[in-house]
């Protein structure tokens, strides 16, 4: 018997690991001396991570679909534009949530099959939030007027304003306003759109737990899980780990609080995309593994019960799921369904990884908000030029 072994990258969190490590199985199956293993990484080396250094060890590598303006200027991922068929393609397109099919395609490519979704939502814990006399906030006025409510009692809301997650704010904040930034975008934030972005984003952090800058979506809700100080949480990543019923509190997830009439729409996708290494010596099975991980049976069934978060029209909308995430899918779905995709030119991630890096400085008071937007409009025009983006290209 041919003995095959593939081996995948993912990142280091249940959500990421669990149901590819777990679920594994259910394809090597049906393959006789087929071996999988998964590797993972940390969240922040799943950001930042160049694709050549695991394009040469992995078979499958998770991304996330920043990535893609890298992959398709170099040759280290396989595209899937050409190892899909025109029916395949319609399918993933029609079963993909939100744009999270979309995402992946670049230069005419396509670098990932959507394995994961999530965008910036709400949260809250409900008992908490009861005792508060309160409701889950939808508009950004209610989430300033709970944060001061809640001080009165002694407890805290909370944002998630970590550099990753601070840039992210931004990018959500304006596109909501009506200023969606892509690779294309002219000005990052024109001045007066900057100044307002930014002044609604330290009104949140002044009301928000003293360690809202220090936050991620994971270190926020194991905070909320953990003690009873933390009642509402704004602008983090959905997890749906968070909201399945356990032996700690069960979070409440919600759509995005609203900067204008938009309602929740414009906040930023995140998600992750399950690529094929184009060095890979077990190509044709690798392939066929991404297809399946990606595909509608797997991601309604096995992917969400081993405690995946899918990418799946489907899945995100079959009841069963719902139930057991508490009502996560159905609870955020028209924000994931209306949310933005940001820049993904080759050059961005270290362009974003920087321009959040000053966001929660500036949040901080390290940096005054004009300074702050007049260097990143520098630096986003001189990103855009050096890609081969812009006026004059």
């Amino acid at each position: 018997m041919v003995q095959t072994i593939l081996r995948g990258m993912t990142w280091d969190h249940p959500r990421g690991y669990d149901p590819l490590a777990h679920g594994a199985a259910g394809f090597a199956a049906r393959y006789p001396g087929l071996t999988i293993e998964w590797d993972k990484r940390s969240l922040r080396e799943f950001g930042e991570a160049p694709l050549e250094d695991y394009a040469g060890i992995y078979d499958l590598i998770v991304i996330d679909h920043p990535f893609v303006g890298f992959a398709a200027a170099h040759p280290y991922l396989v595209d899937w534009a050409t190892a899909l068929s025109a029916s395949e393609k319609a399918d993933f397109a029609a079963d993909s949530v939100g744009q999270s099919w979309q995402s992946y395609e670049y230069k005419g490519g396509i670098w990932a099959l959507p394995l994961d979704a999530a965008t910036q939502v709400s949260s809250c814990r409900p008992d908490l939030l009861e005792r508060l006399g309160g409701e889950i906030p939808t508009t950004f006025e209610d989430v300033i007027t709970l944060g001061r409510r809640a001080r009165t009692k002694g407890q805290w809301i909370t944002t998630t304003a970590f550099p990753t997650d601070a840039i992210s704010t931004v990018i959500s904040i304006a596109a909501n306003l009506g200023h969606p930034i892509v690779d294309e975008t002219e000005t990052f934030l024109p001045p007066s759109l900057g100044r307002e972005v930014m002044g609604r984003f330290h009104a949140l952090v002044d009301v928000s737990h003293p360690r809202a800058t220090a936050m991620n979506p994971i270190h926020a809700y194991e905070a909320m899980v953990s003690g009873d100080d933390i009642v509402y949480c704004a602008y983090a990543y959905g997890y749906t780990n968070y909201a399945r019923k356990n032996d700690r509190p069960r979070l409440k997830f919600a759509n995005a609080p609203a900067h204008s009439e938009r309602g929740p729409a414009g906040t930023q996708l995140g998600g992750t995309g399950i690529a094929v290494s184009a060095l890979s010596k077990n190509r044709d099975t690798a392939i066929a593994y991404a297809k399946w991980l990606a595909g509608k049976e797997h991601q309604t069934g096995d992917y969400v019960a081993f405690g995946g978060q899918p990418a799946s029209l489907a899945a995100w909308t079959d009841a069963d799921n719902d139930a057991l995430c508490g009502g996560f899918f159905s609870d955020t779905l028209a924000t994931l369904e209306s949310a933005h995709v940001r820049p993904r030119f080759d050059g961005w991630i270290p362009v974003f990884e920087h321009f959040g890096e000053r966001i929660t400085a500036c949040l901080r008071g390290e940096i005054a908000d004009s300074i702050l937007i007049d260097e990143l409009n520098t630096q986003f025009a001189a990103a855009q030029r050096k890609a081969g983006i812009g006026r004059g290209q």
